[in-house]
């Protein structure tokens, strides 16, 4: 009864906790919603796609391709390539849940970048908050997918939203507190400018996922050297250290 109830708190702890961000995912719910409706989907396919789908950037992407005639397969594909970041978000929970099938899908389902920021954000990752969060920019996502389908033909053009400057400004809100020491900064520099770089080149999920790869390699090695002077100094006070019969 206490694990339900903590469980339930969490989840609404990470509800709560990701609601800023939808001041992002509203906007770009909206312009989802207009720019599928303009391809020729009805609100109802358009409805359908954010609801099964769940991805602004895979949407967004395949509507395009979707008003150029593009295949299913290349469609499928696209989708695909623009969310890659999310295997290497999937490797860093299953390392620090231990989740059975059922609860994996429902991670799966609703994992998200701004979810997994969010719940670090809070304390330490636990499944309901994540799930929380997860639910929370499924809420927001969805509820502006409707309103760009059913407003769509009175609403401006996607871009009149700002939202090339609100959903990176929203991202960044949830990023900055998480960086809270030197490897940390330097983690995120070299990953900022690793994207930038790769999305020139390559779709944004791969540049993503490339990105946090190189971000994972520079962490790992700056909080090895980081962490050298302090066993250095362990290991020197060990040896100065007397012995004798006490020790």
């Amino acid at each position: 009864m206490i694990a339900r109830r903590d469980a339930q708190l969490g989840f609404w702890r990470g509800y709560l906790a990701l609601l800023p961000l939808w001041s992002g995912a509203i906007p770009a719910g909206i312009a989802f919603g207009v720019a599928a409706r303009a391809a020729g989907l009805s609100v109802l396919e358009t409805q359908l796609m954010s609801l099964v789908v769940f991805s602004a950037a895979g949407q967004i992407g395949a509507v395009s391709l979707l008003a150029g005639g593009a295949s299913p397969l290349l469609l499928i594909g696209t989708v695909l390539a623009l969310n890659a970041q999310l295997l290497l978000l999937g490797v860093a929970i299953g390392r620090q849940l231990r989740l059975s099938w059922l609860q994996r899908l429902a991670t799966a389902w609703l994992l998200t970048d701004g979810a997994y920021g969010v719940s670090l954000g809070v304390g330490p990752l636990r499944l309901a908050v994540l799930l929380g969060a997860g639910a929370s920019m499924y809420s927001g996502w969805n509820l502006g997918t409707l309103l760009g389908a059913v407003l769509g033909a009175v609403l401006p053009g996607p871009r009149a939203f700002g939202i090339d400057l609100v959903a990176p400004l929203a991202f960044l809100a949830v990023l900055v507190p998480l960086i809270r020491s030197r490897p940390a900064l330097l983690v995120a520099m070299v990953a900022g400018l690793t994207a930038l770089l790769l999305v020139r080149v390559t779709p944004g999920g791969l540049a993503v996922l490339g990105a946090g790869l190189v971000g994972c390699g520079v962490g790992a090695w700056a909080t090895r050297r980081e962490a050298a002077p302090d066993v250095g100094a362990m290991q020197q006070g060990a040896m100065n250290r007397p012995v004798g019969p006490d020790q």
